[in-house]
């Protein structure tokens, strides 16, 4: 069978935007883990305090400003995991530069 220059480009387009459609798709999903973390951090959320990132495996990493910022925040993901799923130990950091 014969095919025209054109179905086979045409062919290989649609099959290679069908992959990249896929793979945009799995890269766009929250692990289990990362939603619980984005649950937990609504509820502690602080203005004092930015969100860095949310790890796969649901670490929580944060900036604050002062020492007491963190402690608060800490405690209160900590407090917030007690009836859950545990997760890894939160990260609080400090701004580029110190505050």
């Amino acid at each position: 069978m014969v095919f025209a220059p054109w179905t086979i480009h045409r062919l290989w387009f649609k099959r290679s935007y069908g992959f990249a459609l896929f793979l945009g798709a799995c890269a766009i999903a929250n692990t289990p883990q990362q939603d619980l973390a984005y649950a937990r951090w609504a509820t502690c959320n602080s203005t004092s305090a930015t969100l860095e990132r949310i790890d796969l495996d649901g670490r929580i990493t944060f900036r604050y400003t002062t020492a007491g910022d963190r402690q608060e925040i800490l405690q209160c993901l900590a407090e917030a995991g007690r009836m859950g799923p545990p997760l890894p130990q939160p990260v609080g950091v400090l701004p580029a530069g110190g505050p």
